[in-house]
């Protein structure tokens, strides 16, 4: 992948940080951060690049965005959401069967995990609310730029 076609920028060790991200644009949830106010160097995030059918996973608290495409090509996405068998979602959780059918490794469990970590629900929700680029329309902030080489 070209680094002008947008990739996946990551910023290391973020997911290590004991404390929650907000992600919110003018008091509604945006998916998005403000590099104004959140204290982080986005000038350290890395890119994540490979060739054509690659894969990347991350931690869902790594602090994780896209630069901007400036290319004439499509950037195409395909996301996967994975989990270990304990670890429920706090929203949209209302069939076993469903999100075990999700499980790629693990033994169904009705007995969540439980860790003691600071959390911001997504409310109140975004004014666009649909994809996470459509919730996104609430800011207008960049955070990640391409490096130059």
């Amino acid at each position: 992948m070209l680094l002008e076609n947008g990739p996946l920028m990551v910023m290391p060790g973020t997911h290590l940080v004991d404390k929650v991200w907000d992600h919110h644009a003018e008091g509604r949830f945006c998916g998005a951060m403000d590099p104004a106010t959140c204290g982080l160097d986005f000038s350290k995030a890395v890119s994540v690049t490979g060739p054509a059918g690659s894969c990347s996973f991350h931690h869902v608290r790594l602090v994780h965005g896209s630069a901007q495409n400036t290319s004439e090509r499509s950037r195409n996405l395909l996301l996967y959401e994975c989990a270990a068998a304990d670890a429920w979602p706090f929203l949209n959780f209302t069939n076993l069967q469903e999100f075990d059918s999700r499980m790629i490794a693990g033994t169904s469990t009705i007995e969540p995990r439980f860790k003691v970590m600071p959390v911001r629900m997504p409310y109140p929700p975004a004014l666009n609310q649909g994809s996470i680029y459509e919730n996104q329309t609430a800011t207008r902030a960049r955070y990640f730029d391409i490096k130059a080489a």
